[in-house]
């Protein structure tokens, strides 16, 4: 039996997958929990490499404490933080990660809001801790910038339906910068997007190494 043809994931095949995960979950709304924009883009700090009950521990450890505020987490130190993120995991680490966040909301995320979308990605990618991935999370959900995450849902998802999912996140975005652009979604449509395809994901098997 021939293997089957690689599917290409253009504007009308990813619009074709909203719909079908739309009619299959139902709406997601603006899918990113939070309370504020900044609440938003700690916890996307936070859950790198952990679950969400454990970014959400620290995120409500954080508010307990009066440090969900950029000024006031700004003016903090590592050892302030280190016990209340530390349901987070990596001690050595996430204190840093989101204290760099709240100094560097503190001091751009007013101005930042006047960049271009790809000066706003590029500063994000210069603050320490935050990804490829993360940078994308909080351009669309914090400063409502078209993104689409490359994340291990999405690879699961696409890989399933046919696409051949290069292996680095950079390379995968790239391989749907075209469809996307073709697709034309509103940040909405990006964010609903985003959800459904994390819904889909949870059901969908992580693919084996090489596939």
């Amino acid at each position: 039996m021939p293997a089957p043809v690689p599917q290409t994931p253009d504007g009308p095949f990813l619009r074709v997958l909203q719909a079908e995960l739309l009619e299959r979950h139902g709406p997601q709304g603006w899918w990113w929990p939070g309370e504020s924009a900044f609440h938003i883009a700690l916890g996307a700090v936070l859950v790198q490499r952990c679950r969400w009950v454990q970014a959400q521990a620290a995120l409500d450890a954080l508010k307990a404490a009066g440090l969900d505020v950029p000024r006031r987490l700004a003016a903090a130190d590592e050892q302030t933080l280190l016990p209340l993120v530390r349901a987070a995991g990596f001690p050595r680490s996430k204190p840093r990660r989101v204290l760099a966040l709240g100094r560097w909301w503190d001091e751009r995320a007013q101005a930042a809001r006047e960049l271009d979308d790809a000066d706003l990605r590029r500063e994000l990618l210069a603050v320490e801790g935050i990804g490829e991935e993360t940078a994308d999370a909080i351009s669309l959900y914090c400063f409502e910038r078209p993104a689409f995450l490359c994340d291990e849902y999405a690879r699961r998802v696409l890989t399933a339906r046919g696409v051949a999912v290069p292996g680095t996140y950079r390379t995968f975005a790239q391989l749907l910068a075209p469809g996307l652009a073709a697709a034309a979604f509103t940040v909405p449509e990006l964010a609903e997007l985003h959800g459904l395809v994390v819904e889909e994901g949870k059901t969908v098997a992580r693919p084996r190494s090489g596939a």
